[in-house]
């Protein structure tokens, strides 16, 4: 068993973890902490490009999300970095001062991890500062992080539930929904933010399914979708699913 306990991700902050095998992840996320289960919203969506407009919409929507995940005990799972709907959960989680854990999962050979020093693979995409937990798993390309984000998801739930939030995206949404519909977990997408997220509104509502995807390997029954413009039912909803 590899497991690296207490990685100063950034300059001392952000503690994290690296794991070589998704078995680990149960002693890992007790290294940092979390061993207990809880209620885990996942969520997956735009890293860049994403719409200005639909950015401060997003942004709204976590912040009312924000104390709820508090009082519920509830964790957040993304994909770490300082881009898009991640960057955007951390702000809102920064700016409320909430305490939920924002735990980002992240492909060693796909991020900037100064602390780690020489030797290995390494990428240059910056960590998020606002993330209170960290897993380094392995994988040089985007999208290698997409089953350790839904493993570390279900690890962490337990027993308790679920959800999948998708917000615009390109290709390494469309595997994060891909891996999050093979474990059954519910998912809401926000139609209207663009990307991958509006070719699954669409697919749900009898359109073509988004590329690489099909009713021959995903169940639409865990599909729900909802506009952006009602920030308030999908606060709403994602709050009923996970019982928060």
């Amino acid at each position: 068993m590899v497991i690296r306990h207490g990685i100063p991700l950034r300059e001392g902050l952000l503690p994290g973890v690296w794991v070589e095998d998704p078995a680990e992840l149960r002693d890992a996320l007790a290294g940092l902490g979390l061993a207990e289960s809880r209620p885990v919203l996942v969520l997956v969506g735009g890293a860049s490009n994403l719409d200005p407009s639909v950015a401060e919409t997003l942004l709204r929507l976590f912040e009312s999300l924000a104390p709820r995940l508090d009082r519920a005990g509830a964790a957040v799972v993304d994909g770490a970095t300082a881009f898009g709907v991640m960057a955007l959960m951390g702000l809102a989680r920064h700016r409320t001062g909430a305490r939920f854990p924002l735990l980002g999962v992240a492909a060693i050979g796909t991020v900037d991890v100064p602390t780690l020093g020489v030797g290995g693979p390494k990428g240059t995409a910056t960590l998020d500062p606002h993330h209170s937990h960290g897993i380094l798993v392995p994988g040089t390309c985007w999208g290698d992080e997409s089953p350790w984000i839904s493993a570390t998801a279900a690890v962490l739930a337990g027993l308790r539930p679920s959800l999948t939030l998708v917000a615009a995206g390109g290709e390494v949404t469309r595997l994060d929904v891909a891996q999050s519909l093979g474990a059954r977990r519910p998912l809401l997408v926000i139609a209207g933010s663009g990307g991958t997220a509006d070719q699954l509104a669409r697919w749900r509502r009898g359109g073509e399914p988004p590329p690489g995807m099909s009713l021959d390997t995903m169940d639409l029954g865990l599909v729900r979708v909802l506009d952006l413009d009602g920030p308030d039912l999908v606060g709403g909803l994602v709050c009923a699913t996970l019982g928060v």
